[in-house]
């Protein structure tokens, strides 16, 4: 059964693309020369108007569409237009709002398609997408990476020099990388919430073995070090229900904190969950990494380090974009900043 239908779906692709109307076609129907008929499609000059007028309304009766493919191996550059995007987890609406930024600059600058695909945190499989997307000879990559280091794929593209850029997390080898200040931001985030009288303070975290994570729960550390305050830490907080489940516990124990950095948008999501629960988001001050769309829905609403996706994702697609045409200036670094903006939940103080 699998076969007949393989074989079936084949043979419908196949009398699709022999249907598909031709530079031949078009010229039969225009009844012009195929050269005139190239020059119009490819927007060439010395053509007459009424000429071209005749090729394109040949072109809207039978439908034709330019072979992007075929014109690009006529180019002596040989760019296809076309970068890829791997995400780590195409899911995280911080990552939806970097890919849109990326993609409309790249789109609005420089005429290129944007494609992707998420590996759903999975090195494996994040290597094999960085696998197919250069077998298909895209221009450049944007990576959101996984892991400590790099991939075999990953590794291999990066000696070839292939355009690349890694945005969000450090890539564990030196190479360009656009960031958030993830230590910076969490140390901001945690010193309003002690200016405001906490010492025991909660941070709740995702993925550990994520750079971005830990490089916030460094700057979570370094701001109750220089307070003396007490800290508790949850990690592996991926969904809201793991983080409502893990604020509940915290609340529950006879040492419950006053205060929570919920450094990532999700656990943030949970953590108010089971604060309005519990009816105690007047008591528990919180303060969340990443932007969240309910920050000002709830009440109090939630303070917030959001990271400017915009600036990120805009910043990557320049960068790339610079390498794709040939800048072969050292790896670059650039950091965001994070900035805090209190709404209310970060400025209780202990009851």
């Amino acid at each position: 059964m699998y076969r007949e239908l393989t074989t079936l779906s084949i043979l419908t692709t196949l009398r699709s693309m022999a249907s598909r109307p031709t530079l031949k076609d078009v010229a039969e129907q225009a009844g012009v020369s195929f050269k005139t008929v190239s020059r119009v499609v490819n927007d060439e000059p010395g053509v007459a108007p009424a000429m071209a007028e005749r090729v394109r309304k040949a072109v809207g009766e039978l439908g034709y569409r330019r072979n992007h493919s075929a014109q690009v191996l006529r180019r002596s550059d040989a760019r296809l237009q076309t970068v890829a995007v791997v995400h780590a987890d195409g899911t995280n609406p911080f990552a939806a709002a970097v890919h849109a930024a990326f993609e409309q600059h790249l789109r609005t600058e420089a005429d290129t398609l944007v494609v992707s695909a998420s590996s759903r945190e999975d090195a494996g499989e994040h290597d094999r997408l960085v696998d197919l997307f250069t077998e298909r000879q895209v221009d450049g990559i944007a990576v959101i990476p996984v892991g400590d280091a790099p991939g075999p794929a990953l590794s291999r593209e990066l000696d070839r020099g292939t355009p690349i850029v890694f945005i969000d997390r450090e890539p564990g080898v030196d190479a360009d990388v656009v960031a958030s200040d993830h230590r910076g931001g969490a140390r901001a985030a945690t010193r309003h919430l002690l200016a405001h009288g906490h010492r025991r303070v909660a941070f709740l975290g995702s993925r550990e073995q994520s750079e971005s994570i830990r490089q916030r729960h460094a700057g979570f550390i370094d701001a109750i070090r220089e307070a003396g305050a007490d800290p508790t830490a949850r990690f592996g907080l991926t969904t809201p229900e793991l983080a409502d489940a893990a604020v509940t516990e915290l609340l529950a124990g006879s040492d419950a904190p006053t205060a929570l950095f919920a450094a990532q948008n999700l656990a943030a999501v949970g953590a108010v969950r089971s604060l309005h629960r519990l009816g105690r988001q007047h008591e528990i001050a919180l303060v969340a990494f990443d932007h969240l769309e309910i920050a000002d829905l709830v009440e109090p609403a939630i303070t917030t380090a959001p990271q400017n996706a915009n600036a990120l994702g805009r910043t990557a697609a320049e960068l790339l974009l610079r390498r794709i045409d040939g800048e072969t200036s050292e790896p670059t670094r650039i950091v965001v900043p994070v900035e805090l903006i209190p709404r209310g939940s970060g400025e209780l103080t202990p009851p």
